[in-house]
């Protein structure tokens, strides 16, 4: 009986009610034994899945085609006005309006936060601390709260600002779950990649907050920032099944060490990565090699794919993760340069900045030697 009736919601949930009339139209007039005939009813393969459930569990149940077909009807007529009791509402951030009443976005998060009782999912670009909504989070944890959050995990330039939200959180949060979108995993597009730019939160797939604002003081306080809190309906659950569907088909991925390395070359296998050292003699070949250093920002190695920069194309753009080989050593990071002069004697030259995975290095390069410099290579997307 249990397994039947959850067979009907994981049908009527998804589907307008007309859909349901149809199919329960049909169901009236085929008899358990012939109900393949009603596979393949639906376009979507997921809704066809939740199909063949139901009428594996109908075979195993006492149920007439009649009863079946009144039972889904009701459940999604039931359904379909539970979804016009849905409630929302406005959420504003930015200069105060006295045309209407708003919450204000940190209001409405720490709402959410609050009201979780079982599950809570937040997603945001980044998490930049913010002191009431952390101290939420450890105190939903603390009474039983499964709290798990998608951040952005690819920092502009390789800045460390997401490594230092992960030593904050584990360490003040500690049983809070992250997750994060691997590299390897997402649409690459020119010179980039797609990010993690959807900004929500959602609790016991019974209210969420759709937001435009990041999870940082100003956008929560200060910016023009807009966003909707809903409660009841279909929406919440929708979102927890779109996020929970990533998870299941390994889009995105618990945080560990290992699966923040960037695996960015899957066809090259783990004998073709070598050590920063060795990178100027196996890059003469021309091809992509995958380099492996460590990441003093997030204190593991981290593995990228460089190939042999073409001095007849020029220099790679300014913020390109670069290799330099300059005086004997090497430098891996994001370059930048700036052409400066020298106060006592009036020679000019370039001070190329190299940052990003460590100290920020400094290279100075005379005028002259600038017209032939160029990285020893350059990061492939």
């Amino acid at each position: 009986m249990d397994d039947l009736l959850r067979c009907v919601y994981e049908i009527v949930k998804g589907q307008h009610l007309d859909k349901i009339k149809s199919l329960s139209r049909k169901i009236r007039v085929t008899a358990p034994e012939s109900s393949f005939v009603l596979k393949g009813f639906f376009n979507a393969d997921t809704s066809n899945e939740a199909l063949n459930s139901l009428l594996n569990a109908w075979k195993n149940s006492s149920y007439t085609s009649e009863e079946l077909a009144a039972l889904i009807l009701g459940a999604s007529y039931s359904l379909s006005r539970h979804r016009e009791h849905e409630s929302t509402e406005l959420v504003w951030t930015g200069p105060d309006s006295t045309m209407f009443p708003v919450r204000r976005s940190e209001q409405v998060l720490l709402d959410i936060i609050n009201s979780a009782n079982e599950t809570l999912f937040i997603v945001s670009f980044v998490l930049v601390k913010i002191p009431n909504v952390e101290q939420a989070l450890k105190q939903a944890i603390a009474r039983g709260v499964k709290v798990k959050m998608l951040l952005e995990s690819e920092d502009k330039e390789s800045s460390g600002v997401f490594a230092k939200t992960l030593e904050r959180l584990y360490t003040n949060i500690p049983n809070i779950q992250l997750y994060i979108w691997p590299r390897e995993n997402r649409e690459k597009y020119q010179a980039g990649f797609a990010r993690v730019h959807a900004k929500c939160a959602v609790a016991d797939k019974r209210g969420a907050f759709i937001t435009s604002a990041n999870l940082t003081e100003a956008a929560l306080d200060r910016n023009i920032e807009m966003g909707i809190n809903i409660e009841g309906g279909s929406i919440p659950s929708d979102i927890c099944s779109q996020l929970d569907a990533m998870i299941n088909s390994k889009e995105i991925l618990p945080y560990t060490s290992s699966v923040f390395v960037n695996k960015n070359s899957p066809e090259l296998t783990d004998k073709n990565t070598i050590n920063l050292d060795d990178a100027p003699k196996a890059l003469e070949e021309g091809e992509p090699v995958r380099i492996e250093f460590e990441n003093q920002n997030t204190g593991f190695k981290d593995v990228r794919k460089f190939i042999k920069c073409d001095s007849n194309q020029g220099k790679p753009k300014a913020g390109t993760l670069v290799i330099i080989s300059f005086d004997g050593k090497l430098y891996l990071g994001n370059y930048r340069w700036n052409k400066q002069q020298n106060i006592a004697d009036g020679q000019q030259y370039y001070l190329v900045t190299v940052k990003g995975f460590g100290p920020t290095e400094k290279i100075k390069i005379s005028e002259n030697e600038w017209l032939d410099f160029v990285p020893l290579a350059m990061e492939v997307i």
